[in-house]
């Protein structure tokens, strides 16, 4: 019985998910293991696992796969505009399969089309060095977001829609625009959007209807221009459809572009909150050419947008004025497991979340390793030897003490405890029906209102509960100083700090902490950086940010610790590398 539940723990439930059509509204349950992404073209749909393969997948009354293979690849992300597919890998490598429609689409330097589910390698980026972290692809433009956040584009650009003021389409990739985070388009998308690395939202391309978040100031909006109301927000997702869709991660959808023939009655100006979901936290959002879907915390389907599906599980929403926003009924769907939406152009796909709430390899993840451990913890939950926490820690992050803390979690088995507690060490929300059903109870109302990093500089603030200090060797100069013995800690200076977060944060300090007593109450850098860049430096890693005083010198900082994701052994998507870079172009 035992090995029985492990493996239904191990599993997840994640062996199967859900596939609909746009034109029938049919859900159809799958199996097919792990499935973190769905796609597709013309004539096949795509299936991505969360180990990397990929699967022609065709929609037929006996489900057919057919593994695609990349030699020597991880596959990491896979798009599918109108007429092109692009298939980015671990590496950085970027692919491209479908249809080379006049010879412009497919970044190829012969003429042929490559047909769909055969990639081919985009060698234009390879001849150059360059490693693409982010993709997108529209009607019939590509979009490339490299390591260094330089932008490209290629491909048709009749309204702009590459984001660069060309009359001709263009066969390869065309620099566009530096500092951008990431790119978001659609599989019938004249239209597209970008968020850069100061949390702009900007769009560009056909603006039909302002569709473009822009108002009606133009038809086509031919460079990437900054969306007004949007700053502060935190994008999530953006989906083209009839209309324009805005997903942020506390859970609030937006939209703009939207007309009387879409049936949703509201001011089309710029993106506004969508009436009749304003108060149901949305999961995730997709769409086809008409039709917009957004799946609730809650797993509860909505469909938005010209059209709906005809299938007798369509309900109206109590709102009247919204004809056009309907439910679907969620057959197949394990009210346990959290879900994201994807589509092809003829399909939808309900795929379990196998990455968690701020997707994979997220920085937040590493703090689950003192969950996980127990290292360096100072409490036992209910006195359980199997519920170790830090104290402070887990009280900022829920706003109580651990008595009420307590008080609650006696109410509850150990794995919904455990799935608690990992939200508590990493904001991902493994099951948001159990964490939000605790969270209340402990007074926090809006579960989106907690931000991890904002309680980590509470944390940080924390004076009285830092009982480590991390020494910094200083340099004597003075002529008459001949005591060279560096255990002398009159030539040291102290930071205070909580050791486990250099434990969560740092590989380097990990092993350090592995070669001396668990209780001693400070450790040593060396690496011969000036207490002033250590400092900040220290701050980092319980803020995730660079801060810097008026009293400080950027290019000093950016100078001694450019080494510092390679030096502290730092997890590879550290947002270092980003934070210098934009120094760097401040100088």
């Amino acid at each position: 019985m035992e090995s029985q539940n492990k493996n239904e723990e191990d599993n997840n439930g994640l062996d199967s998910f859900v596939v609909g059509t746009f034109s029938k509204g049919k859900l159809q349950k799958i199996s097919l293991p792990n499935v973190q992404q769905g796609c597709g073209g013309h004539n096949s749909d795509y299936l991505l696992t969360k180990k990397g393969e990929l699967y022609d997948y065709t929609p037929t009354s006996r489900i057919k796969t057919k593994k695609i293979e990349i030699k020597k690849e991880i596959i990491k992300k896979i798009v599918f505009g109108y007429i092109t597919g692009l298939i980015l890998t671990e590496s950085g490598t970027v692919y491209c399969m479908g249809s080379n429609n006049a010879h412009k689409t497919l970044c190829v330097k012969d003429k042929s089309n490559l047909g769909e589910g055969v990639p081919n390698k985009v060698e234009w980026f390879q001849d150059r060095d360059i490693k693409i972290r982010d993709i997108a692809s529209g009607s019939a433009t590509n979009y490339f977001v490299s390591t260094d956040n330089t932008f490209y584009s290629n491909g048709y650009n009749s309204d702009g829609q590459m984001g660069i003021k060309l009359q001709q389409s263009q066969p390869f990739p065309v620099k566009i625009l530096e500092d951008v985070d990431r790119v978001f388009s659609s599989n019938h998308s004249h239209r597209s959007f970008l968020t850069t690395l100061d949390d702009k939202l900007m769009s560009f391309g056909r603006n039909q209807k302002g569709k473009c978040g822009l108002g009606y100031c133009k038809k086509s909006i031919w460079e990437p221009t900054v969306v007004p109301n949007i700053s502060g927000f935190a994008v999530k997702d953006i989906v083209c459809t009839s209309c324009t869709a805005l997903l942020f991660k506390n859970g609030q959808l937006w939209v703009c572009g939207v007309t009387p023939t879409n049936g949703l009655d509201q001011d089309n100006s710029s993106f506004k909150p969508l009436k009749g979901l304003e108060n149901i936290p949305i999961r995730s959002i997709t769409g086809s050419s008409n039709k917009g879907l957004a799946i609730s915390e809650e797993n509860q389907i909505y469909v938005f947008g010209v059209g709906n599906p005809k299938s007798t599980s369509v309900k109206d929403l109590p709102n009247k004025k919204n004809r056009s926003i309907r439910k679907i009924k969620s057959t197949g769907l394990d009210k346990n497991i959290r879900y994201n939406l994807y589509c092809s152009i003829r399909n939808f796909f309900i795929l379990p979340d196998t990455h968690g709430a701020d997707g994979v390899g997220s920085v937040t993840m590493e703090f689950l390793v003192l969950l996980e451990k127990g290292k360096f913890s100072d409490y036992e939950l209910m006195e359980n030897k199997k519920l170790k926490v830090h104290k402070r820690f887990v009280e900022l992050r829920t706003n109580s003490s651990v008595k009420q803390i307590e008080d609650i979690l006696v109410n509850y088995k150990e794995n919904e405890i455990m799935i608690f507690l990992k939200w508590v060490y990493s904001g991902n929300i493994i099951n948001y029906m159990i964490v939000n059903e605790i969270c209340k109870q402990l007074g926090i109302e809006n579960l989106y209102s907690k931000s991890f990093y904002d309680d980590l500089f509470k944390l940080y603030k924390d004076e009285e509960s830092k009982n480590f200090n991390l020494l910094v060797k200083q340099e004597d100069f003075s002529d008459d100083n001949d005591d060279d013995d560096d255990d002398d800690n009159e030539n040291f200076e102290e930071i205070p700090v909580h050791k486990y977060i250099l434990y969560a944060r740092s590989g380097l300090f990990r092993e350090m902490f592995d070669q001396i007593d668990e209780n001693s109450d400070s450790i040593t850098d060396y690496s011969k950086k000036s207490i002033e860049s250590l400092e900040i430096f220290v701050k980092y890693l319980y803020t995730n940010k660079i801060e810097l005083t008026a009293d400080d010198d950027p290019q000093l900082v950016v100078e001694e610790l450019q080494d510092a994701v390679d030096y502290y052994q730092l997890s590879k998507y550290s947002n270092l590398p980003t934070i210098f870079k934009h120094l760097k172009n401040n100088f």
